[in-house]
């Protein structure tokens, strides 16, 4: 599960970036206006720190419970 949670971590960073500097517009792909603004940006940012948290709360999987 941890591999999954940093996969969706770069995956949503990436998409951040993608979005800040303009490249991925996901507004156009609902048909809404190309006007750029920084809310997706955010938002992938924030789902990126929350899947790192994700990661960093799973157990570890090398050492038995006490």
């Amino acid at each position: 599960m941890k591999v999954l949670g940093l996969l969706v971590a770069v995956l949503f960073f990436v998409l951040a970036i993608l979005s800040w500097t303009g490249t991925f517009q996901s507004a156009l792909l609902f048909g809404h206006s190309a006007m750029h603004n920084y809310k997706h940006t955010i938002l992938y940012a924030v789902l990126g720190v929350l899947a790192l948290l994700w990661v960093r709360f799973q157990g570890s999987d090398a050492t038995p419970s006490r």
